[in-house]
């Protein structure tokens, strides 16, 4: 499968016409082919791929987050911070090769009766403006980021953390919604802190989980995370945790 890229001109030209465009979202069939005509719209990339097939979701609860995270980023996962972070890449894909898979995990629909469902659409088929909320909110980057951050191949299921990073929302978004969380190294020293925790049957809730993220930022701005290892990283995460406890 070739990854391609949608042109500067074009993603600029589709995110102005959101609103006048809201009807095509709700398209089952792909449209941007007719929509741009013979107006060159994408271009390749050196990116090849095998076919992902994700998992299509049942409900808006039951949207198998991990196991399309698990393919996306096996599939994906050579890409560089630079590609990862390029939204005409991931414009591309929610247009186009998964446009069906955002059709059922993020129907237009749904934001219709909001004031401003531009604003959904943006936020899950685009970039929003708020860049590190932009890569885990778009509908297919998030995936990938999902994966980036919690992949671990030392352990005997690499996945291992994306399940716990993954086990609850409020993990998720609090963790992955700091600047802090592009380093995997501290977001998998976290990652493993809670899951040894989840192993001794103690319970970190939302307020704690948040605390905890709140200490982590603070200490960013007294201490270079980027340079601790992976076991002093986690040793300060587990001291913070046990105060919160």
């Amino acid at each position: 499968m070739e990854i391609q890229y949608i042109s500067d001109s074009c993603l600029e030209e589709l995110k102005i016409n959101i609103q006048s465009n809201l009807e095509k979202y709700k398209a089952e069939e792909l449209w941007i082919d007719q929509y741009f005509g013979t107006n060159p719209w994408k271009f390749p990339s050196k990116i090849r791929v095998e076919n992902v097939d994700l998992q299509m979701p049942l409900s808006s609860t039951i949207h198998f987050d991990y196991e399309n995270t698990k393919k996306i980023y096996t599939a994906l996962k050579e890409l560089t911070i630079l590609q990862a972070t390029d939204e005409r890449l991931w414009v591309y894909l929610t247009h186009t090769i998964f446009w069906k898979y955002m059709r059922k995990r993020w129907p237009v629909e749904s934001y219709l009766d909001k004031d401003k469902p531009e604003e959904a659409i943006k936020e899950r088929y685009f970039f929003m403006a708020n860049r590190d909320r932009a890569l885990i909110r778009n509908g297919i980057a998030r995936l990938w980021w999902y994966g980036y951050v919690s992949y671990d191949e030392n352990r005997e299921d690499p996945f291992e953390l994306t399940k716990v990073l993954l086990s609850k929302l409020d993990i998720a978004q609090s963790l992955l919604e700091r600047s802090f969380s592009r380093n995997p190294d501290i977001t998998k020293s976290v990652l493993s802190v809670l899951k040894q925790k989840e192993l001794e049957s103690s319970f970190i809730d939302r307020e704690n989980f948040r605390s905890l993220m709140m200490y982590i930022n603070q200490l960013g701005g007294v201490t270079i995370l980027d340079t601790l290892d992976p076991e002093d990283l986690e040793e300060l995460v587990r001291e913070k945790i046990e105060t919160l406890m």
